[in-house]
């Protein structure tokens, strides 16, 4: 497999996780005051410095080309 293709199979995969991760913090966060709790702010808290970690690889991986 051509190097430029696996770059871009593995920039789609990371970005594909990036917003799974997205769509399951922005389910976990209760609409109205009295919803349950889904995720601890902890874990949301984690989730989101997850998706600040995968914006940067993907940049790192995009700047490296």
């Amino acid at each position: 497999m051509p190097r430029h293709e696996c770059r871009s199979k593995v920039l789609a995969k990371l970005t594909n996780a990036r917003c799974e991760i997205e769509d399951a913090l922005n389910l976990s966060i209760p609409a109205a005051r009295y919803d349950p709790v889904v995720i601890p702010e902890t874990a949301r808290n984690r989730l989101s410095a997850m998706i600040d970690a995968l914006n940067g690889m993907l940049r790192q991986i995009e700047g490296s080309q």
